[in-house]
């Protein structure tokens, strides 16, 4: 574990060197507690051209680059360019992982570039801290603070101090499975096969963590969606398309007992302050359950 955090810091510090070289053409930040939000000069296509090669070269691997403007388009609705950027390195993930595998469902990180409405353009991301604290992990203290300032310096941002969270309760649904993981994961993902839904990417956390000679238990998570109706909450605000594909997860605990978890979109919607789409929230949260239901159902 300790060779694992060392690999991150020297990854998180090639980092930080390579973008104080480059200072890049942020003008401003914004902050909340978990969100963060740096300005560019660059357009949408022009920061996700810069950004993918730089997270490349630094070791992550790009797990989904989702358009959701053209995602909009196709489902005949209008949405300002915007772009999610899903990336992870297994190391650090896995260690935090090893304290609790449903962190695995905020797992692999992940980075908005977006248009508002006056067409400036801005990066946005969730502090580590932030994602760590929901679920009362604090360490490996040096990986989060690492992911935080590979975060900042990709996003520009000189300010990287961590955010604190109330830890997750009733936000996050579980629900026991009878089945074996392996058998769960695909049961799930015939269920979102069969209700005609987009899979984004499948994200198998313990086959990852294998492949860089570390332990976990079965963790795996499936990212889909429905264009339509995540582009109607994103035109209330842009900020949820951070959250948008929709994840479960899939997991087996210390005992072999195994685990459907995902959000409650009114959770996802409430932290973004969309609070015009009532009907939709309780679609999406109504397709979550009954999908997780039929995968549970024996």
């Amino acid at each position: 574990m300790k060779n694992g955090i060392y690999f991150l810091f020297l990854l998180m510090l090639g980092i930080s060197c390579s973008q104080k070289q480059q200072k890049s053409t942020t003008t401003s930040a914004m902050r909340t507690s978990e969100f963060i939000t740096v300005s560019t000069k660059k357009t949408v296509t022009q920061l996700a051209d810069t950004l993918i090669p730089q997270l490349k070269e630094k070791g992550f691997k790009i797990i989904a680059n989702i358009d959701h403007s053209i995602a909009a388009k196709k489902a005949g609705l209008e949405l300002r360019p915007m772009r999610t950027i899903i990336f992870g390195n297994p190391k650090g993930g896995t260690l935090l992982m090893q304290q609790d595998q449903r962190i695995g469902l905020d797992l692999p990180l992940k980075l908005m570039i977006w248009e508002d409405e006056a067409g400036d353009t801005h990066v946005s991301y969730y502090n580590a801290t932030t994602l760590t604290s929901r679920y009362g992990i604090s360490e490996p203290q040096a990986v989060i603070d690492k992911v935080n300032g590979a975060l900042a310096g990709f996003a520009g941002n000189n300010e990287i101090e961590g955010a604190s969270v109330t830890p997750i309760t009733a936000q996050l649904i579980t629900k026991k499975s009878p089945y074996t993981a392996d058998v769960t994961f695909e049961k799930l993902q015939e269920v979102i096969n069969s209700k005609g839904l987009h899979t984004m990417a499948i994200v198998p956390h313990d086959k990852a963590a294998a492949s860089v000679g570390l332990e976990l238990r079965p963790t795996r998570v499936l990212i889909f969606g429905n264009p339509k109706v995540g582009t109607l909450l994103m035109q209330s605000n842009q900020s949820i398309g951070i959250d948008l594909p929709l994840k479960v997860l899939v997991h087996e605990d210390a005992n072999g007992t195994v685990y459907v978890s995902y959000f409650d979109a009114t959770f996802l919607t409430n932290r973004h302050g969309v609070t015009d789409k009532g009907d939709v929230v309780q679609k999406v949260n109504a397709a979550l359950n009954g999908i997780t239901d039929a995968v549970i159902a024996e």
